[in-house]
């Protein structure tokens, strides 16, 4: 019963000219703030004065750190424009999960969904489906300004299926997020409110509160927070097999802990991006599982 019902949320929404002029709107802002964002950091880069010598020749003396930017800009311009992809995921996604079931609440047609042959956790995975579909949709008219830094070298094809393989689960978890505070209040805002709580704390509030330990000399103790981030993981991800780029990004990012032989594997023995992915999987397929006992009047929270 899921692809009947899926099918009419896609319909729904992408009924109209609003969701596409939304799209449009998005990707525009997506690649105007990310060219933005690598202008800004690349005008930061020039030379020193042309030190002439005796013989008229002359050099540009270029310091290490500016030598390193100019070497990486290809994939430092990638993984700006994935930290843009997950606080636009983070943003977009809850106004298009929070409201799924809640407006059906609001309009009384939930229980003629219940009463129908679907079962609950059909309704709700079409719900999810069909609000992470647009999202995904969206991520997918960003692929081409992807394939564009590509040009520049230095992403492997390893390095751009994690990107992606971190966007998608953070996707579907902040989705489930959506879908179960939706589920469980009476009003579309108040689970809009919920879901931009929890969303914006553990994608974006976790790594900014890393950052503002940074000058406190703090970093230590929070750095575990990392792993509550698919920032974090991006940075993780493209960092693991570039230690330029990661002694570049070094005063922003450092990962958590590297296993040492013979200790015991712990979380902190691991990257950043291969905790993160799994889980964001988990919490999503638990909230999705909560949200269906939620819906269901017969076996609500069993």
């Amino acid at each position: 019963m899921v692809g009947p019902l899926l099918l009419y949320e896609l319909r729904v929404r992408l009924r109209g000219s609003t969701a596409y002029a939304l799209l449009t709107a998005i990707i525009l802002a997506f690649g105007g703030f990310t060219l933005a964002t690598y202008r800004a950091v690349v005008s930061g880069v020039h030379p020193l004065p042309v030190q002439v010598s005796a013989f008229g020749s002359g050099t540009a003396a270029v310091q290490p750190a500016q030598r390193l930017l100019i070497a990486e800009r290809g994939p430092l311009f990638f993984l700006l424009m994935a930290v843009w992809a997950v606080v636009l995921m983070a943003f977009v996604i809850p106004a298009s999960t929070s409201g799924c079931l809640a407006r059906e609440r609001e309009r009384h047609t939930l229980e003629l969904l219940i009463g129908t042959p679907a079962r609950p956790s059909a309704i709700v995975m079409a719900k999810l489906l069909g609000a992470v579909s647009y999202v995904l949709l969206v991520l997918a008219a960003a692929v081409p300004l992807f394939s564009v830094v590509v040009l520049f070298g230095g992403i492997s094809l390893e390095q751009a299926f994690n990107v992606a393989l971190i966007l998608a689960i953070s996707t579907f978890a902040f989705g489930a997020v959506g879908v179960f505070f939706s589920a469980i209040t009476e009003n579309s805002l108040l689970a809009s409110v919920l879901t931009y709580t929890v969303v914006l704390g553990l994608g974006l509030g976790s790594y900014a509160a890393y950052l503002i330990s940074l000058p406190l000399g703090a970093a230590l103790n929070l750095r575990d927070l990392l792993y509550l981030s698919p920032v974090a993981a991006m940075v993780s991800t493209l960092t693991q097999a570039n230690s330029q780029l990661a002694e570049l990004l070094m005063p922003y990012f450092r990962e958590p802990g590297a296993h040492i032989l013979g200790a015991p594997l712990t979380g902190s023995a691991y990257p950043v991006w291969e905790i993160t992915p799994i889980a964001y999987l988990a919490v999503g397929i638990i909230f999705t599982i909560a949200a269906s006992r939620a819906v269901d009047p017969l076996r609500r929270w069993l």
